[in-house]
């Protein structure tokens, strides 16, 4: 479960601040009230999101808050529209008063959007004060307005390319056009890959953030309406163990230099990693005009179109062989018996199962018994429902008759995952079975896809089963590769944009014109 600080995290725009260590001395000062406010860019007559958290900074939770804004600044240049219903707000003169009470994650945080007016000039600057009480503390903080003038960067939506395992890849999806009515004086490319597509480049103007996300940084003008492409393709190198078949995610987004600077310095009690520039030849951006120097600060109106995801399919001959494992129970009717299921993956490719939308295993209970006690990684599945399947809404409900089971990590080959359902046998006149099953596109050997789960009447020892029939021993699931880069972003703007556009991306249909 997510504490209330990674939900802060996740919400889009930062990470919440530093924790404050407690110290163990008797004289045990109380953990401060903290404010996370983030300073904010935005053109005239546009509008763009942000959002206020107050917190404490240590393991004690508020059960409630006030927070007191005062936008006699902001109110000169432009209007804010609050976006949340937990917040109970009255408006006083150029002052606004919220309360709200905590929820399961918390205090949540006051959503706005901020629309500049008109005839904001760019290069204004208002400062929205902020003033928060909450457990008995209280504590002040401002974010900064900046009327920044607009421009528009845009990218094609999606690309896809081939490669085999251990091959290197030149990434398509690398023209940028700005489609607004200003230059842009410079941009920055960022690019996240895919764990098993990791960036080898080593252009000296491209910094890799602890393998989180590669930012290349352009001091090339960008005429309106005109389009660059990159000098060279970013390559990438697909890992040896990629799954034929597999599609691998990479997101390419661009910003301008000062929507950039907006998240390095947007969060300093969370500074960004230090980055690690390359030493060869500089990437450039071509068909570039002649450069002038901006006098005011940029940022783009439109950031749902400077995403493209590319894909890369993985070709070669490399599938993963997954084979299911079943279990033997013995008992009598009113016995409470254990059984594992389960599967193996007999390699030679490792399994990307954070990938997959359907079951990597299904579990057929046996008839004459119910599932009274089920694993977590396994929920109730109807596999002639229309409805897309979701494994946490009812993750280890009991009572269902089939079960769809996810991997917590991605197996490798000779790894697997273990299943235990505890059975209430009801009914039992002879032998009962039911079914395990593997599910993976490309799977070469059919035969070893599917395993029992068998109970057996008699005076066995109930709540005991093994893990045999149908593929050896499923094995421990660790979770495996470096996927978890996805979720750990450098700040919250740097990788909640990029997955945030990849959302965005899918959805959106502006045409893009190269």
């Amino acid at each position: 479960m997510l504490t209330h600080s990674t939900r802060r995290w996740l919400a889009g725009l930062g990470v919440a601040g530093a924790f404050v260590a407690a110290s163990a001395t008797p004289a045990l000062a109380a953990d401060p009230l903290e404010i996370a406010a983030w300073d904010v860019l935005v053109a005239p007559e546009h509008t763009t999101y942000n959002f206020i958290a107050t917190y404490i900074a240590g393991e004690e939770e508020l059960k409630s808050a006030t927070l007191d804004l005062d936008l006699s600044e902001v109110n000169d240049v432009a209007t804010i529209e609050l976006l949340t219903s937990d917040w109970e707000c009255v408006p006083s003169g150029d002052t606004l008063h919220c309360e709200a009470e905590a929820e399961e994650w918390g205090v949540p945080s006051l959503d706005y959007y901020l629309t500049a007016k008109a005839d904001a000039k760019p290069g204004q600057k208002a400062e929205l004060g902020i003033k928060a009480t909450g457990g008995g503390r209280t504590a002040s903080s401002s974010a900064t307005v900046t009327i920044a003038e607009g421009v528009d960067l845009q990218a094609e939506p999606e690309a896809k390319v081939e490669g085999d395992p251990g091959a290197t890849v030149g990434l398509p999806g690398d023209v940028v056009r700005n489609s607004g009515d200003n230059t842009a004086h410079g941009a920055v490319l960022r690019l996240q890959t895919d764990y098993l597509s990791p960036y080898i480049g080593n252009f000296s103007n491209c910094g890799d953030f602890e393998n989180r996300a590669i930012i290349c940084t352009f001091d090339t003008d960008l005429e309106p309406g005109k389009s660059y492409r990159l000098s060279e393709k970013l390559p990438v190198k697909l890992d040896k163990g990629a799954r034929t078949g597999a599609e691998l995610a990479n997101y390419v987004d661009w910003l301008t230099k000062d929507d950039w600077a907006q998240i390095i310095d947007n969060d300093p009690g969370s500074p960004l990693p230090p980055s690690t520039p390359g030493t060869g030849d500089k990437l450039s951006l071509v068909e570039v005009p002649a450069a002038r120097q901006a006098s005011v600060p940029q940022t783009d109106v439109d950031q749902t179109n400077n995403f493209t995801v590319v894909n890369i399919k993985v070709g070669g001959n490399n599938p993963a062989d997954l084979a299911a494992v079943g279990g033997t129970a013995t008992g009598k009717v009113g016995d409470n018996v254990t059984v594992t299921a389960g599967f193996t993956n007999l390699g030679p490719a490792t399994v990307d199962a954070w990938r997959l939308t359907e079951p990597i295993v299904t579990v057929e209970i046996p008839q004459g018994t119910e599932a009274i006690k089920v694993s977590e990684e396994c929920s109730p599945y109807d596999k002639d429902s229309e409805e897309p399947w979701n494994p946490w809404d009812h993750a280890g409900e009991p009572g269902a008759d089939m079960y769809g089971c996810i991997s917590a990590g991605d197996p490798e080959p000779g790894v697997g995952g273990k299943y235990p359902f505890t059975l209430r046998i009801d009914k039992l006149t002879g032998p009962t079975s039911g079914k395990v099953t593997t599910h993976l596109d490309g799977d070469p050997k059919a035969a070893n896809n599917e395993a029992a789960v068998v109970i057996k009447p008699g005076n066995g020892n109930p709540g005991s089963g093994d893990g045999g029939n149908g593929g050896g021993d499923g094995g421990s699931l660790p979770i495996t590769g470096e996927n978890t880069g996805l979720i750990a972003g450098i700040g919250g703007l740097l990788l909640a944009a990029g997955v945030g556009g990849y959302v965005v991306a899918r959805r959106r249909r502006t045409r893009f014109v190269a």
